[in-house]
C-alpha cells in the first residue's frame, strides 16, 4: 500500500511527534510506500508568517491545496492525519476527503471538544467546553493563557464542526477510556460519526532484553516527560521534599516550561537530566524501582507507563484517566490521588516495602503492545474493514 501521512509538529517535541515517527517507521519496515506531508509551527514563529498564523489556523488554503495535489500526484491508498494545530488547520482534513480515498485521523488529545486539548484548568480536570461549548475556554484563556490565541483555536474547531469536516473520517481513539469520553462528548456536541470511532493504541518501543530482576534494581525512580504543570512535576518535587533523606534518587528526564522552576526547586535527591535519547531513557527506566506518572489530566495515551511496563518496571500513577487505568495496584504499580504530594510520598514508601515480578509485568505489556498487532490494526484502518 501507499500511505500519505500528514502531521504538524509543535514547537517543542512531544509524544505526538514520536508516534508519527514510530508509525511511519512501522509501515516502512513492512514494505509500504509512505508519502509525508509535514510542517512545523516553528515556521510561523516569527515575522509576517506569525501575523498570518491566526488565519491559517482556522483555514490554511495553501496547505489544503498541497494535500489535494499530493493525493492527485501520488494516488495513495489511504491518508492518515495526526496533528493539524496550528499551521495546517482542519482544512487539510476536508482536502483529504476530497481525494476519494479512506481518511483516518488519530485523536492524540481532546482538542475536538476542548481548545487546550487536555481538559485541564487551574490544575484540575475541567469538562466545561464539552458540555457548554468551546467558547467557555475563551473566557478562561485556556490556550496558552491567551485570550486571542484561545479565540482562534475555538473558532477553528467551532467552524469545522459546523461544516462537518470530520464526518466520514475514521477517527482513532488511543484507549477505551478515551473512546468512552469522546462518545460522551460527541452525543452532546455532534462532531464525528460515532460508528467510525475505533480504538488503536500507540505503538510502544519494546526492548529485546530480559527485564532486570527486582532485587538488582537501583534505589531510584524516573520522571519522564515534558516539564509542565499538567504532567504533575510540582507534585513530584513536593513529594520528594516531604520524603527528605529517605527518598530514593529521582531522575527527571525532559524539558519544558517548568525547566527553570525545577532547577530552583530540585532537592539534593533529585537529578535533572534534560532531554534524553530514547535508548538512554529506557536504560534508566529498566534499572529503576519505579517510573512516575503524576498527570493531573486524563492524558490521551499513557505512553510512559506502557514503556515502563514493557521494561518490567512498576509505575506510580495518579488515579486519573489513562495513567490510572494503566496500573493494576500491587501487580504492576500503585496509584495515588492526583496532585496530592503527601499521597505520592506515601506510595513511594509503600513501594519500598514491596517486591514485584518484573518478568510478569514485562510479559503482560509486550502482549498488549506488540508491534505486529499494532501493524495489523493500522492496515484495518486503511481498508474498509472498519466501515
Amino acid at each position: 500500500m501507499k500511505i500519505l501521512l500528514i502531521h504538524c509538529h509543535y514547537r517543542l517535541p512531544g509524544g505526538e511527534d514520536a508516534v508519527f515517527a514510530a508509525e511511519r517507521a512501522l509501515l516502512e519496515r513492512h514494505g509500504h510506500t509512505v508519502v509525508v506531508y509535514e510542517r512545523s509551527n516553528e515556521e510561523a514563529a516569527h515575522g509576517f508568517a506569525r501575523l498570518l498564523l491566526p488565519l491559517r489556523a482556522v483555514w490554511n488554503f495553501s496547505a489544503a491545496r498541497a494535500v489535494r495535489e499530493l493525493i492527485r500526484r501520488e494516488q495513495p491508498d489511504a491518508v492518515h492525519i495526526h496533528n493539524t494545530l496550528l499551521l495546517l488547520s482542519p482544512a487539510v482534513v476536508r482536502a483529504a476527503k476530497q481525494g476519494g480515498v479512506p481518511v483516518v485521523q488519530s485523536l492524540h488529545n481532546f482538542r475536538l471538544f476542548c481548545p487546550n486539548g487536555i481538559l485541564l484548568r487551574g490544575g484540575q480536570v475541567c469538562e466545561d467546553c464539552p458540555h457548554s461549548g468551546l467558547f467557555c475556554a475563551v473566557r478562561h484563556r485556556c490556550y496558552r493563557g491567551s485570550l486571542a490565541q484561545t479565540a482562534v483555536v475555538a473558532l477553528a474547531y467551532a467552524l469545522h464542526r459546523r461544516l462537518g469536516t470530520w464526518r466520514g473520517v475514521t477517527m482513532v481513539a488511543l484507549t477505551d477510556f478515551d473512546r468512552q469520553k469522546l462518545l460522551e462528548y460527541n452525543r452532546l456536541r455532534p462532531t464525528f460519526d460515532a460508528e467510525r470511532l475505533v480504538v488503536k493504541p500507540n505503538p510502544v518501543a519494546l526492548p529485546d532484553t530480559e527485564p532486570l530482576p527486582w532485587e538488582q534494581r537501583k534505589n531510584q525512580m524516573v520522571f519522564a516527560g515534558r516539564l509542565e504543570e499538567l504532567k504533575g512535576l510540582p507534585t513530584v518535587l513536593k513529594a520528594w521534599a516531604l520524603l527528605g533523606d529517605a527518598a530514593p534518587e529521582l531522575l527527571v528526564a525532559g524539558e519544558g516550561p517548568l525547566g527553570d522552576w525545577a532547577r530552583q526547586h530540585a532537592g539534593p535527591r533529585v537529578r535533572l537530566l534534560g532531554q534524553l535519547p530514547p535508548a538512554e531513557l529506557h536504560r534508566l527506566m529498566g534499572e529503576s524501582r519505579a517510573v512516575l506518572a503524576a498527570s493531573l489530566c486524563f492524558e490521551s495515551f499513557a505512553l510512559v507507563p506502557a514503556e515502563a511496563h514493557a521494561l518490567g518496571t512498576p509505575v506510580l500513577a495518579s488515579d486519573l484517566g489513562n495513567v490510572g487505568a494503566s496500573v493494576r495496584p500491587g501487580i504492576d504499580g500503585l496509584r495515588f490521588a492526583p496532585g496530592d504530594a503527601a499521597a505520592l510520598a506515601g506510595a513511594v514508601k509503600a513501594l519500598g516495602a514491596m517486591r514485584f515480578d518484573c518478568t510478569a509485568i514485562a510479559a503482560a505489556a509486550r502482549r498488549a503492545y506488540r508491534e505486529e498487532e499494532n501493524y495489523r490494526a493500522l492496515l484495518r484502518l486503511y481498508t474498509k474493514e472498519v466501515r
